[in-house]
């Protein structure tokens, strides 16, 4: 079973520290909180459940990417080095050198 929030990203303090802190899609439908922010929302129980199925696959889609190496992602967000950008500071214009 996919877990809906991962604890990493949980501070381990209060009555839960230290455990598990993690929700399953099914926990986090039969949530009291999650519900009445639901409702708030006008969100039916079967809308966000498929929307955070869609979520699950695509997370575990993208960890099963990360693991085989793909690197396309990774290539479209990391800048090239310095030494591989183009100087464009010729480009630029410094009004003081006007005089």
């Amino acid at each position: 079973m996919i877990a809906l929030f991962s604890s990493e990203y949980c501070s381990p303090v209060g009555a839960t520290a230290g455990k598990n802190e993690e929700l399953t899609i099914t926990e986090a439908l039969r949530d009291p909180l999650i519900a009445i922010v639901m409702r708030a929302d006008g969100v039916t129980s079967e809308e966000f459940k498929r929307l955070l199925e869609a979520a699950a696959r695509e997370l575990k889609a993208n960890l099963a990417n990360s693991i085989h190496g793909s690197g396309k992602e990774q290539a479209t967000r990391t800048p090239a080095p310095s030494h591989q950008r183009e100087d464009r500071r010729r480009d630029c214009r410094n009004d003081t050198e006007d005089g």
